[in-house]
């Protein structure tokens, strides 16, 4: 279990990193919903699928923010 939470941490401060924690236009806003969706893929109907979207929602609201 701890590595998959370690793989979940990982994978979505890779998706934050990737878009350079910079105010997003709206092609790549939508390369980041896209790039979500397929992380949520991975790990949608495993154990840490809530720690997923805990984590990704929380990143998202940054973005949103900016």
């Amino acid at each position: 279990m701890k590595n998959k939470a370690y793989e979940v941490f990982v994978d979505v401060w890779r998706l934050a990193y990737r878009y350079q924690f910079r105010k997003l236009d709206d092609s790549r806003w939508e390369g980041f919903i896209a790039d979500a969706e397929k992380l949520m893929a991975r790990y949608k109907g495993t154990d840490v699928e809530t720690l997923f979207r805990l984590l990704f929602h929380a990143v998202q609201t940054f973005y949103e923010k900016l």
